[in-house]
């Protein structure tokens, strides 16, 4: 198939890419465009663990495992899971930073993570429009679904009570 023909089927709305190189390049599933699913090839994913102070290596421990096993029962092929020891509300993570780099560059399905609140205490709609650019969802495993606008909040006011009060102590 030539690269003329995919771009005139883009342009009549016939096919969309899936998606774009940070260079703006298009890159196409051609299995999909034809019609053919390719049941063999495993959905690919990237998992993120965090916690705030190295007290909690253990629960860094038992969050990788969760992922891993959440990947497997899902049939996913899990890549690689980042790692931080650092503060949620911490914009400098290096794990953090090394997985906005590899959702660039290796567009997965999906970063997995024990709890949403495990990316970042605040600002996780940026990160997940920042995913949304490449086609990347975010599944927490232990999220609750439907939860209201009052327990979001109340939420939020318990991170940021524990935040300055793992400040005060630490």
């Amino acid at each position: 198939m030539s690269a003329s023909t995919v771009r005139r089927w883009e342009e009549e709305k016939k096919v969309r890419p899936d998606c774009r190189t940070r260079g703006g390049h298009r890159r196409y599933n051609l299995a999909r465009i034809l019609g053919k699913k390719d049941k063999k090839r495993k959905r690919a994913v990237l998992g993120y663990v965090r916690v705030s102070a190295t007290k909690q290596k253990k629960e860094l421990v038992s969050q990788r495992q969760k992922i891993e096993s959440y990947t497997e029962e899902q049939g996913w092929q899990l890549r690689k899971i980042f790692t931080d020891i650092a503060s949620g509300m911490n914009d400098q993570r290096k794990g953090l930073k090394r997985l906005l780099d590899a959702i660039a560059t290796q567009q997965p399905y999906a970063v997995i993570c024990a709890y949403e609140d495990r990316v970042a205490r605040f600002g996780t709609r940026v990160i997940k429009h920042y995913c949304q650019t490449f086609n990347t969802k975010i599944v927490a495993i232990h999220q609750p679904l439907n939860q209201s606008t009052e327990g979001k909040l109340v939420e939020d006011m318990i991170a940021l009570v524990t935040s300055f009060a793992g400040r005060l102590h630490r």
